[in-house]
């Protein structure tokens, strides 16, 4: 049979292929419902592979690479730090020299804080102003919150920064790393929130890597005794109000590498990694023997600890190349939950 309507043969070919044509919706972009964490992927150095791998708990359910699925834009070289501050997420990128802001239930880019040198960290004090510590750089960089523009420095005493707590109205600044500073690494130093002034200072064992606050305000600070084991690592309680050391505590071996302190939402626990994982009460007068969780064959390399449930988030950098695992313990010690990463997975940011 031939059709002698070319026309009509067309517009009937065009409906027979409209309807068996399946219509795919355009993908949607990952939304990050709380409660759940953020888990900074540090990637390698210099090759710009940092990420953020998105983790919602209750729907055991894993997100990858977050930054880049919604704001189609890698996240940069080195990424080392994460906070929130209601509705919003800061993302410290170390080697990039930025911090980028971002909407915490959609993980769209707000905005940039740039002209920083080696970023670490970023302690949000206001509506209006956040402190950023630096590797290099021997002050602290003030930022505008409106603008996100560096708006002045605090010097540091000739001194770098990288872990920021506060208590009240005081600010504590450990001096984690020696690079770039002739004064020894063994220092946090006070400094007054409002005026950024620094009011005094806190000698404890070299390289204070880790600081905490626990239920009664008192500040606890994680030294490691300098990469090269020039002295035995210790924990520190500090009375915030006096500035002075209540208790310490010393590793028995100088060839340990504690790190990564942590603490629980109620403030009466604590837990760092040393090769394994260990945990104490703010109560204890010694520290512990024996591990709460044995690394076995795992290279645990960060922690962190659910603020509204004591479950414990422990990081496995496995060779630093390949994607990294997150392992979930419940407050028991018991394995709970684990899920892949991206590289060198470091910071843990819990929203809820």
């Amino acid at each position: 049979m031939k059709y002698k309507n070319p026309i009509l043969l067309f517009w009937m070919l065009a409906i027979l292929l409209t309807s068996c044509t399946k219509e795919t919706a355009p993908p949607t972009a990952p939304t990050f419902q709380k409660p759940g964490v953020f888990i900074v992927n540090e990637g390698n150095f210099t090759t710009g592979n940092a990420s953020l791998t998105w983790y919602q708990p209750e729907k055991d359910s894993v997100t990858q690479d977050a930054f880049y699925a919604v704001n189609k834009v890698p996240l940069g070289d080195v990424a080392n730090y994460m906070t929130s501050y209601k509705d919003k997420g800061f993302i410290v990128v170390n080697n990039s020299g930025i911090v980028y802001v971002i909407n915490l239930e959609t993980g769209a880019f707000l905005g940039k804080i740039s002209g920083l040198t080696s970023p670490r960290e970023i302690l949000i004090l206001d509506d209006n102003h956040a402190w950023v510590s630096d590797l290099y750089n021997k002050h602290l960089s003030v930022v505008d919150l409106h603008t996100y523009e560096v708006t002045g420095i605090i010097a540091l005493q000739g001194r770098t920064s990288e872990s920021m707590v506060r208590i009240g109205e005081k600010v504590f600044i450990n001096n984690w790393s020696k690079l770039n500073q002739i004064p020894t690494n063994n220092m946090v130093l006070v400094l007054d929130a409002a005026t950024g002034t620094i009011t005094d200072s806190i000698t404890v064992s070299r390289e204070p890597n880790s600081m905490v606050v626990d239920a009664n305000h008192k500040l606890w600070v994680l030294c490691s005794g300098g990469y090269d084991n020039a002295e035995y690592p210790a924990l520190y309680q500090i009375n915030p109000n006096s500035d002075s050391i209540e208790k310490k505590l010393t590793f028995p071996n100088k060839n340990t590498n504690p790190f990564s302190l942590g603490i629980n939402g109620a403030g009466n626990k604590l837990w760092f990694l040393n090769e394994d994982i260990y945990k104490m009460d703010i109560t204890d007068s010694q520290l512990p023997d024996t591990p709460w969780v044995t690394s076995g064959s795992n290279n645990f390399y960060s922690l962190g600890v659910r603020p509204d449930q004591e479950s414990v988030y422990v990081s496995d950098a496995l060779d630093y190349v390949r994607n990294g695992n997150i392992y979930v313990y419940s407050a028991s010690g018991a394995l709970t939950g684990s899920f892949e990463a991206g590289i060198i997975p470091g910071n843990f940011c819990f929203v809820y």
